[in-house]
């Protein structure tokens, strides 16, 4: 499983789960790759359903691979990078000693003990052997806090604290302290809600054989299961919620470090933080302090024996994919199971997955070199340059901004610095020891190098980093990226390369493609939660009232357009808590379709496939959220994901632009026409 702290400082375009290897490669259909009018249905009249005129041939045509719970183009384009690095991670691990550098020998050794299955097999749980005695023999509060950092630094968090490092919200070019709540295997939604009984069901199995394993018997295993699923369901209902975490302004609370620890007494702070090599400060920033309390609350009034399973379970699960058999399989099960699939990955390709999430800046760099031109760099970085232009042109015309907004934000977009491909400068991995014969253990040790370099940097001035999230933004994510505290955008080298940008193509297709997803990003510095932060990457309101009734009378068009959508009977969209992403959507075509008109002025360009310029541009939009999914995805996305369904952003932005309209001559009536006094014009 993966185990992931929840924070609102990132906010980046949707990237969805990658389909099935085929015959020793991971890649389905490479030609489904890029705008394609074969994958075109003219059969059907782009007035009545607009996504099945553009995708139709391709929706006929696609199947979800038995090992994934979706297929589109993020995941078709997800496998051909992991064909390209398998074919760099190969590579390392076979050549000799002697003819390999660093990179090569962190990326080949990593490969070659996480692919030694008999050894993982046979060492069983030793490698968590230390860390399920030191839960044995938990004391008092200063044990726990000292536990709690073992705990972190070995499993990356734990499931009733974290401490991480950050630039303070409203003071950005200083790092503080952080406290986060406690982390779980599932959703808010999952826990709650009568729809995830099955899932509820599911999991309770999981954690009771896992249980067995240490040797509990069928009848305490099953207890155990039903004890922690009780401690994680009281916990996760204290949590904020996703809407509640969108709001930067709300979720400010910067506490002395006593009031901090008054939240949470059962756990000594400065015994915690001390294990995590940091020196108290005087001032921390909890980002939810009803969580904390929540936690005290299971840690003064739960049995020890309870919370003592809750951990061993954390331990169990938090590195069952890195065990041998039958953990690791137990918790592949249950992975496949919650997803309704029907086959595993590839050993290879996982391995290839981990290897990218841990070793991120190192493969990352051999990715680089073998498969992004410097020209794709030049020609993305002239595209950037391009909608940002075009962006600023729109405020200075903006009617509905008024003047002081409208300067703050014509300087707020003026710094705004845009990356594309990869960092000037690498971080350095070559200090991490990486063993032939250790998978558990190197692991651990990227983990601890990460968590130790972040955790140093307290105190000390923010020196800002590009590219540094291994999910988000490395260079080998299938993302891109805006950090609203940095005022900037990752644009990674993984992105550039089709359905989202094909060298030399069409304009109108690469523009309202990597264009979109370029003008998206851009967008998220303006959008609901983005705009609550400085030209500086500060948390202040630098709005006008007037301007913010106008802008939130616009976004709320929005939240009412998108709770419309039923994905599943009886299961609706959330409108509003994938506010900020449909605004960057309908921001980044809107961008990008008008920065297209301006160099189509210069550069105009014939019909093509029997459709003009506009039509191309929009059909590839949609194109590029083609998509299909399994029920239980869709199911989970719509419970966890800040982002639409694939499917409605393929036609819920247009439906805004005029000028898509007027390309397919749309009329009242039509299930494609929205009215102009419901079209919304924010940016």
């Amino acid at each position: 499983m993966t185990l992931r702290l929840r924070s609102a400082a990132m906010v980046i375009v949707c990237a969805a789960q990658a389909p099935l290897a085929q015959a020793g490669s991971f890649l389905t259909d490479v030609a489904a790759l890029g705008y394609s009018a074969s994958n075109m249905d003219r059969s059907v009249d782009p007035r009545q359903d607009f996504h099945r005129y553009a995708a139709g041939n391709w929706l006929k045509k696609t199947e979800i691979p038995a090992t994934d719970p979706d297929v589109g183009g993020f995941s078709l384009l997800a496998h051909n990078l992991n064909d390209q690095l398998l074919k760099i991670i190969r590579g390392a691990a076979d050549a000799p000693a002697d003819k390999r550098d660093r990179l090569q020998q962190q990326v080949g050794d990593f490969y070659r003990a996480a692919m030694d299955t008999p050894r993982l097999d046979a060492l069983g749980l030793k490698p968590l052997e230390a860390d399920l005695k030191a839960i044995d023999q938990l004391g008092d509060a200063a044990a726990f806090g000292k536990l709690a950092a073992q705990l972190q630094f070995g499993f990356g968090a734990t499931p009733l604290i974290n401490a991480a490092i950050g630039a303070d919200p409203k003071q950005s070019t200083m790092n503080v302290l952080k406290l986060y709540p406690g982390i779980r295997a599932l959703n808010q939604d999952e826990y709650a809600k009568p729809e995830g009984q099955p899932i509820r069901d599911l999991y309770l199995g999981y954690i009771a054989r896992m249980f067995q394993t240490l040797d509990d018997t069928p009848e305490q295993a099953s207890a155990n299961a039903r004890k922690v699923l009780a401690i994680e369901t009281e916990l996760a209902a204290a949590e904020l919620t996703l809407v509640q975490l969108a709001n930067p302004s709300a979720n400010y609370h910067k506490l002395t470090l006593a009031d901090a620890q008054a939240l949470i007494p059962a756990i000594d702070l400065k015994a915690f933080l001390g294990g995590l090599g940091v020196t108290p400060p005087d001032a921390v920033i909890v980002i939810d302090p009803g969580a904390l309390r929540a936690a005290q609350k299971v840690l003064g009034q739960r049995p020890a024996a309870e919370v003592r399973s809750l951990l061993r379970w954390h331990v169990l699960s938090a590195r069952a994919a890195n065990l041998g058999q039958p953990w690791y399989g137990l918790d592949q099960e249950f992975s496949l199971k919650r997803q309704g699939l029907k086959a595993a990955k590839p050993r290879e390709q996982e391995v290839t997955e981990a290897i990218g999430k841990t070793l991120f800046h190192p493969i990352s760099q051999l990715y680089v070199k073998a498969y992004f031109p410097e020209s794709t760099h030049r020609d993305i970085t002239q595209m950037v340059g391009h909608i940002k232009d075009e962006f600023a042109l729109r405020l200075r015309s903006n009617r509905w901004l008024d003047e002081p907004t409208r300067k703050a934000a014509l300087e707020k977009l003026g710094k705004l610095d845009v990356a594309v491909g990869y960092p000037d400068k690498w971080i350095d991995f070559s200090s991490v020891e990486i063993k032939p014969d250790d998978y558990f253990g190197n692991v651990r040790r990227v983990d601890h190098f990460l968590q130790a370099r972040a955790l140093a940097k307290l105190g000390k001035p923010v020196v800002i980093e590009r590219f540094d999230d291994p999910s988000g933004t490395a260079p080998i994510a299938v993302n891109a990226g805006y950090q609203p505290q940095r005022n900037n955008v990752d644009i990674t080298a993984a992105i550039v390369q089709p359905p989202f940008y094909v060298p030399g193509a069409d304009a109108a297709v690469n523009y309202c493609t990597i264009g979109a997803v370029i003008g998206h990003e851009l967008t998220h510095g303006f959008d609901s939660q983005g705009r609550q932060y400085g030209p500086a990457g500060n948390l202040r309101n630098w709005w006008t009232p007037q301007a913010t009734a106008k802008f939130t009378q616009r976004t709320d068009v929005l939240v009412d357009q998108y709770n419309q959508y039923q994905i599943l009977p009886g299961l609706m969209h959330n409108g509003r808590q994938t506010l900020g992403e449909n605004t960057a959507d309908l921001g980044g075509i809107t961008l990008a379709h008008a920065a297209l008109q301006r160099q189509l002025k210069q550069n105009p360009l014939p019909k093509i496939d029997g459709l003009s310029s506009d039509q191309r541009c929009f059909v590839a939009w949609s194109q590029m959220w083609a998509y299909k999914a399994r029920s239980e995805r869709l199911r989970l996305l719509v419970s966890l994901d800040v982002h639409a369904i694939s499917s409605v952003r393929a036609i819920a932005p247009l439906m805004h632009l005029d000028a898509f309209h007027k390309a397919f001559g749309t009329r009242k009536g039509d299930p494609m026409w929205r009215d102009s006094s419901r079209r919304v014009r924010i940016w």
